[in-house]
């Protein structure tokens, strides 16, 4: 569909590519979620192009519309260039009408600094060939472009995470050298790269060989080979970062649960956060497994509650410690999950 959007740019008489993550995607078999386009375009003319498509002004300042194009987002921004970036997160100043190569040129890494106009790439930084050799590397001057902009920092940490990528020796110097700015990112933004690279396959790899640049932004960060004897240190560190509560539960379930087993993530963790723990660790298919054998491993799955129990004892604050110890024998195979069962086990336990 994108090859629709470039062909009706042409058209009009102007250049247009896909470009970024979507293109590195493409080349590496990946699934695409996000499209942008570049295009020689200005904001304003885009609107002839498409004159009976919705297009909403999402970013218009720096020259950036999205297109909703056959009820599918586009991200559409002008070539551009940028210049000043004295708070080393946003361009002092953007020049729209910019050509490809000085708008490519802004671009953070060369494996997102890839153009496609449906039939070839465009290929200026040898983007192609670092895939290729699975590294992450700047785009022309890497002091610069952390200069620019300190969260591309994180984004190159992130792409360490996800796609399992090496960071260039060079780049990293520069990473290393830059890391201070990031104090003028938002902590909520920190967090937000964070949590992404933390959900990345390759994160503990990542944690642990880039860890003096992770220690510079996590509140209280404590190196990977420690960080199980640190459960607090990480909990409060999100916290810090202006974490949600929900994340705040998801990682104090991994460093606490972490060495349970399937069954035991899911009574402790809830089966979202189990799947989570289970996904990093490689056993996801245990898991899948104990769900499949439909396996108890909360007391709303025993086939008594409360009340089956009320009429056995006489101290009602027991009940819930009879039915968690009833749950953890299904859970071990020790007994079946059958009402007149457990009941013979609460009396024999009486």
């Amino acid at each position: 569909m994108y090859r629709e959007i470039i062909k009706k740019f042409n058209d009009a008489g102007y250049e247009a590519y896909l470009v970024g993550g979507s293109v590195r995607d493409m080349i590496m078999g990946r699934q695409i979620y996000d499209y942008d386009i570049c295009t020689s375009a200005l904001p304003k003319e885009v609107y002839g192009v498409f004159p009976d498509d919705k297009i909403f002004e999402t970013g218009i300042k720096h020259g950036t519309v999205t297109l909703l194009y056959k009820d599918i987002p586009f991200e559409i921004t002008v070539f551009r260039k940028e210049t000043g970036y004295s708070d080393h997160r946003h361009p002092d100043k953007v020049i729209f009408g910019a050509s490809l190569e000085e708008d490519i040129a802004r671009r953070d890494f060369t494996m997102n600094a890839i153009c496609y106009d449906g039939e070839k790439f465009t290929d200026l930084h040898g983007g192609i060939t670092d895939i290729q050799n699975r590294i992450i590397r700047a785009v022309g001057d890497a002091e610069k472009r952390f200069e620019e902009d300190s969260l591309r920092i994180l984004r190159g940490l992130r792409f360490a995470s996800v796609l399992g990528f090496e960071i260039e020796e060079k780049t990293l110097a520069a990473m290393k050298r830059n890391a201070y700015d990031i104090k003028s990112v938002s902590a909520e933004r920190i967090f937000t790269e964070f949590k992404k690279a933390a959900e990345g396959r390759f994160f503990a790899e990542a944690y642990e060989k880039y860890y003096d640049i992770f220690k510079l932004f996590i509140p209280n960060a404590a190196p990977v080979k420690s960080v199980f004897e640190n459960r607090e240190k990480a909990q409060s560190a999100l916290v810090d970062l202006k974490a949600d509560k929900r994340s705040v539960k998801l990682a104090k379930d991994y460093f606490t649960y972490y060495n349970f087993s399937p069954v035991m993530l899911l009574k402790n963790c809830g089966k979202e956060n189990a799947h989570f723990i289970c996904s990093k660790r490689g056993d996801t298919a245990a898991l899948e497994q104990v769900l499949a054998e439909g396996t108890p491993y909360n007391l709303a799955m025993l086939d008594i509650n409360g009340k089956d129990i009320l009429p056995f004892v006489d101290d009602k604050t027991r009940i819930h410690e009879i039915l968690n110890a009833l749950l953890d024998d299904v859970m071990n195979k020790k007994i079946q999950n059958k009402r007149e069962i457990l009941l013979k086990k609460v009396v024999d336990r009486l």
